[in-house]
C-alpha cells in the first residue's frame, strides 16, 4: 500500500500524463520536471505496487488492459546494439518482428531486426554497429538480404536499417505495436525482406485477439507511410467478427491483401 506522499505523485503523473498511452522515464522527468534519477526510483515503486505497468524496459502505461502484453526481452547483444545508438544520439526506431514476436504464428529461423533511422542517420548507425555481434545492412532489397543470408554463419544475426524520417507511434526509440505491424507489412508486402505474407496476416490477428489495438493510431502511422487506405481494409476485416484462430480467418485476410494488391 502506498503513503500518502506516494499517492500525491501518482495523482501528479496522471494529470501530467493521462492522454499518453505509453510514457518513458524522460517523459515524466521532462513533464514534472523531476530528476531522471527520482523519476526512475517513482515509477519502479509504483510499478511493483501495481499503480502503473511496466511494458518494458524505460516504458510505462496506466492502461490495466496492457498487463496482458509485453515488449519481448531482448537479447543483451541487441540491447547493447540500440544503447550505443542512444548514446551517440542516433535517431531511431526499433520496429517490426522484435516487437510482435510473441504474436508471430511460427518461429522464424532467423529474426530480421529491423531498424529506421532519421533521414540522413542510416550510414551514420551502419558505421556504429559494425563492429557489434550484428550484420548491419542499409536499405538492402529483398534480395541482397536473401544474398547475405547465405553468406554469413548461421549463427549471425542481420539488422536492416531503412532512413525514415518519422517517429510517430514510438516510445524510447521502439515501435508500438501498430507501428511495428504497419511497418512489417510494408516490408513484406512490398517484398523489401524475405517474409511471408501469410505470416503477417497470422500476426495480425493473432494480436488483434490478444490485445487492445488503437485502430486510430495504426492508421494515421499507415497515413504517414503512404498506406492509409490499406490499412482502413485491414481494419475493417477486423470487424467481420470472425474466429482469428480459424484458418477461414486467415485465407479471408489474405483475399483482402490480394485485393488490396
Amino acid at each position: 500500500m502506498l503513503d500518502k506522499y506516494a499517492e500525491k505523485k501518482i495523482a501528479r503523473l496522471r494529470d501530467s500524463l493521462s492522454q499518453k498511452e505509453k510514457f518513458s522515464i524522460d517523459d515524466v522527468s521532462r513533464d514534472l520536471g523531476w530528476k531522471r534519477s527520482t523519476a526512475l526510483s517513482v515509477l519502479s515503486n509504483l510499478s511493483r505496487a501495481g499503480r502503473v505497468v511496466r511494458l518494458a524496459r524505460g516504458i510505462y502505461t496506466f492502461d490495466e488492459r496492457s498487463r496482458s502484453f509485453r515488449v519481448p526481452r531482448l537479447s543483451d547483444e541487441l540491447t547493447a546494439a540500440i544503447e550505443r545508438l542512444r548514446k551517440e544520439g542516433v535517431s531511431f526506431v526499433l520496429t517490426g518482428l522484435d516487437i510482435l514476436l510473441p504474436f508471430v504464428q511460427n518461429q522464424p529461423g532467423r529474426i530480421l531486426h529491423l531498424i529506421y533511422t532519421g533521414v540522413g542517420a542510416g550510414t551514420w548507425a551502419q558505421s556504429l554497429l559494425r563492429d557489434s555481434q550484428f550484420t548491419p545492412v542499409l536499405d538492402p532489397t529483398r534480395q541482397e538480404v536473401e544474398k547475405i543470408l547465405d553468406i554469413i554463419p548461421h549463427g549471425s544475426e542481420l539488422i536492416i536499417l531503412r532512413e525514415k524520417s518519422s517517429r510517430l507511434a514510438s516510445s524510447n526509440s521502439l515501435a508500438t505495436l501498430e507501428r511495428a505491424f504497419v511497418d512489417l507489412y510494408v516490408e513484406a508486402t512490398r517484398e523489401m525482406i524475405p517474409f511471408s505474407v501469410q505470416e503477417v496476416a497470422y500476426i495480425y490477428l493473432n494480436m488483434s485477439a490478444a490485445v487492445p489495438l488503437n485502430m486510430a493510431q495504426m492508421v494515421r502511422y499507415a497515413h504517414d507511410r503512404s498506406i492509409k487506405d490499406e490499412i482502413r481494409q485491414i481494419v475493417n476485416f477486423r470487424k467481420q467478427g470472425l474466429p482469428l484462430e480459424s484458418d477461414k480467418s486467415v485465407t479471408n485476410f489474405l483475399k483482402v491483401l490480394e485485393a488490396i494488391g
